[in-house]
């Protein structure tokens, strides 16, 4: 019989805890919102000073703000420590069906292989397939006239203006955030140049 007393009391001092909570989480929210019905205007208000702010600092950033984007893309971490030459980078044109379909823009190997139908042999960026494509993509040329020799020294992109050095940058943001990156672009080293 006691336990029941002491049972039914804890549940009473329950109910009362939880009705002053109550009572007292309503009396902050009035203080704040003096009528419930306004939660909702709250609520509207709130979405619209979020935008609001998200505007504001759009454009305290400036025009600039996009070399901030494109600095993060040129630390951009390489998954493996794969170095390729423009002549292993060739090996993986998409012309045989069993290997991956990789590109390398401004020193940086992407795996493209998941879109194939774009790099491969009958795709309308096949030219690209196994080389660096930075100079057509910085031209938007797509022949295979912009590309560099295998066996000459990786273009230094001398030469290109701002416009051009733009779209390059534009072209490395899509890349990054659709491909992923697998290895770097480097020079043969000397003594395969005087072997071959």
């Amino acid at each position: 019989m006691v336990e029941s007393a002491v049972a039914a009391s804890n549940e009473q001092l329950n109910r009362v805890y939880a009705s002053s909570l109550w009572a007292h989480t309503r009396l902050v929210l009035q203080s704040i919102v003096p009528d419930p019905n306004n939660y909702t205007h709250l609520a509207l208000v709130g979405i619209a000073l979020f935008f609001i702010i998200r505007i504001a600092v759009s454009v305290a950033r400036g025009p600039g703000a996009d070399y901030f984007i494109m600095d993060k893309v040129r630390r951009q971490a390489v998954a493996t420590k794969r170095t390729f030459t423009p002549r292993e980078l060739s090996e993986f044109n998409g012309k045989d069906e069993s290997t991956p379909v990789y590109l390398a823009i401004r020193g940086i190997v992407y795996d493209v292989s998941k879109s194939r139908h774009m790099y491969g042999p009958q795709g309308p960026y096949c030219n690209f397939a196994g080389r660096d494509a930075s100079r057509g993509l910085a031209l938007s040329a797509f022949d295979e006239s912009v590309l560099t020799d295998l066996d000459a020294p990786i273009d230094p992109l001398e030469g290109l203006e701002k416009s051009e050095q733009a779209s390059l940058d534009e072209w490395i943001e899509f890349f990054s955030g659709k491909y992923t990156p697998i290895g770097t672009l480097v020079e043969p080293p000397v003594e395969s140049k005087k072997d071959q």
